[in-house]
């Protein structure tokens, strides 16, 4: 009987635990965005204004924060300005992506998969000498 009552128990934990995150805006989200000239890149937004690019042939590129603005007809703008001179700017209105490649001015239309939940990673703590703090 334990058998039956675990696995039910975990399903029952698991759907409440589901449907209570559906009503909260994902803390840490990633998605896909195929632009012309560099091939598909993945975006992590993390907690705290946290954004990373990641690219074929081991690419990585950070940024911390975001600028809003808005476009002349009243969109918002979210602009995402990553340490190598790379630029995303994000049409929160209408979910259009663009990027600029290494501080160039032109931008480039991008198409963009779906944005998922992308789960958080708890690091423990350590003190000075490497020993596992409580």
């Amino acid at each position: 009987m334990f058998r039956f009552l675990v696995p039910g128990g975990l399903f029952v934990c698991s759907f409440f635990a589901h449907a209570s995150d559906s009503a909260e805006p994902m803390q840490n989200s990633e998605y896909q965005i195929t632009c012309p000239g560099r091939p598909t890149m993945t975006v992590t937004h993390a907690q705290y204004g946290l954004t990373t690019i990641l690219w074929a042939g081991d690419n990585f590129q950070i940024a911390s924060g975001s600028q809003q603005s808005r476009t002349d007809n009243g969109d918002k703008v979210a602009m995402v300005l990553f340490r190598n001179g790379d630029q995303m700017v994000m049409n929160q209105s209408t979910n259009e992506t663009f990027f600029s490649f290494n501080g160039k001015k032109s931008l480039v239309s991008c198409s963009r998969t779906g944005e998922r939940e992308n789960s958080t990673v708890t690091l423990q703590r350590t003190d000075a000498s490497g020993k596992v703090e409580s």
